[in-house]
C-alpha cells in the first residue's frame, strides 16, 4: 500500500498544479475584415486574402487565414471579394462570419 502512495502522490500533485495553474481562455477578439479571396486550400481549410488595412489589428497585406467551421469555408472560392470577422485569442487567429460582396 505504501509503495502505491509513493507513486501516486506525485502524480496527485502534478495533476493539481496543472489544474490550478490552467486559467480559463479569454474570450477572442474581433476585427472586420475587407479584402479579396486569392486562393484556397481546402486539406487545411485556409485562405489567402489580399485584405486592406485590419483596423486595431494588422495593415493591408496577402495572408493566409485558417477557417474553423466548414460551411463557412464553403463560402470561399478564389476572386470573391468577402467580408469577415478576423477572431484573435493569444497567438491564434482566423477568420468566420464571412459574407460575399458583390
Amino acid at each position: 500500500m505504501q509503495k502505491l502512495l509513493l507513486v501516486l502522490s506525485p502524480l496527485v500533485l502534478l495533476l493539481t498544479a496543472a489544474c490550478a495553474s490552467s486559467k480559463p481562455a479569454a474570450p477572442a477578439k474581433e476585427y472586420h475584415l475587407t479584402g479579396e479571396v486569392m486562393r484556397i486550400d481546402a486539406q487545411v481549410r485556409s485562405a489567402t486574402i489580399k485584405h486592406e488595412k485590419i483596423e486595431g489589428w494588422m495593415e493591408a497585406m496577402t495572408m493566409e487565414f485558417p477557417v474553423h467551421d466548414a460551411k463557412e469555408f464553403e463560402k470561399l472560392a478564389p476572386g470573391k471579394k468577402i467580408t469577415a470577422t478576423v477572431y484573435v485569442s493569444g497567438d491564434e487567429f482566423w477568420i468566420g462570419n464571412i459574407q460575399v460582396t458583390p
